[in-house]
Order: structure tokens, then sequence, then C-alpha cells
């Protein structure tokens, strides 16, 4: 499935549970500042945000990635060019993080209508659990985030975007991913990550299908 979802900012309920989530722990908080510093003002924060908060207490409660190559055009017509030597990891506690450019396959549990347990593999050795997600920036400017499903049910996930020069974390609405098929949501403009959540299985009939 092809289409071009339309953003909307997180709704203030969302985001203080979101915010509770994240600062249940001190390094939670860590990792929500270093996150919503990525994209604003075209990443000049993120470094910033490092050094205040440390990036060696972040990475001892939770997997980072390092030596992270982001490159995208820019609406006015130039290119964002930066790799970061630390950022936090896909897998986090409040979802999954994809970066753009990253193609990544996670391993996941099933226990009854949720997915839990996600964790990143280089290699695909259990395929009947692995999920795959890859964000990436078309000749247009379009981004596209591909995910696919393992799963013999239809999958679920609640998204939000972060553009490359904005400071908020967007809603976008999504679509089901058909069981052992694959989705594509599309948006225009540069996208930093897409943040996914909420992860569950759905019906495979009416407004179980919805895209919302």
């Amino acid at each position: 499935m092809q289409r071009m979802p339309k953003p909307r900012p997180v709704a203030e309920g969302h985001a203080r549970q979101g915010n509770e989530l994240m600062m249940s722990k001190p390094w939670c908080g860590t990792i929500l500042a270093f996150g919503l510093a990525f994209a604003g003002g075209h990443a000049h924060a993120a470094a910033d945000v490092s050094d205040v908060a440390g990036k060696e207490e972040m990475c001892k409660h939770t997997l980072c990635q390092h030596d992270v190559r982001v490159t995208l055009k820019t609406k006015d017509g130039g290119t964002f060019d930066k790799t970061f030597d630390v950022l936090p990891g896909t897998v986090q506690p409040f979802g999954l993080a994809i970066i753009a450019g990253q193609s990544v396959n996670l391993e996941a549990d099933v226990t009854g209508d949720t997915v839990s347990d996600f964790r990143v593999v280089d290699t695909v050795t259990h395929p009947s659990r692995t999920f795959t997600a890859h964000l990436e920036q078309t000749a247009k400017g379009t981004m596209m985030l591909s995910l696919s499903n393992p799963f013999d049910r239809p999958l679920k996930f609640n998204m939000a975007i972060m553009p490359l020069d904005g400071t908020k974390l967007l809603a976008t609405s999504s679509c089901p991913v058909k069981a052992g098929g694959h989705s594509y949501e599309m948006w225009p403009g540069a996208l930093f990550q897409v943040v996914l959540t909420k992860p569950r299985f759905v019906g495979t009939t009416g407004k179980a299908l919805n895209c919302d």
C-alpha cells in the first residue's frame, strides 16, 4: 500500500503520556532530549545536548548506535550531510526510531495481539519473526518508509515524524501492514526520523484496515 499520510501535531494527551514514560527514569529524559534535538535547526543542537546530557551515561542505559551518517536534500535545494558519533539506538522504551537512510532488521516476540521485545539483528536468521523497516528519500525529495510484516496477521503501528528543519514530533496516520506483506508510507519534505509505537495486530475487515 502506498499513500501520502497527513502529519499533525502530537495531541497534548499523547505528548503528556510520552513524556511521563520517558521521564520515569533520569536517563530516559536524556534520550528524549537527545532525540528532540536531532532535527531542530538541522540538528545544530545535537552536539550541545550530547555534551550536557552525557553520551556515556545515556549509552549505559540504552543501546546506542555510532557513526551514523544522515544525508538529505533540503527544501531550499541544499544538502544536509552530517555524521553523528553517537545516537540513541533504534529500539527505545517508547518504540522504534528509524533514522533517514537506515535499513533495519528487527526480531520480535508475539504475545496475544501485541508484538514486543524488538531487537536489531544484522542477519535475518528467523524470517518468521523478523520485521524490516527502511526510510529513504526519493530523487524528488519525498520520504518513503517501507515496512515488511512476517506475521500471519495485519500489523499496525502508531507513527510520528520529525522533519529535518522542525523542532516537534508530528503524529501522522498509518496503514496496517498486511499479513506477510509490505506497506509504503510517504511524506513530502526531508524527515530526520520516523517513530513507530504501539505495535499490535488488527483485524482483517472493516475499520480495522483503516489508515488512521
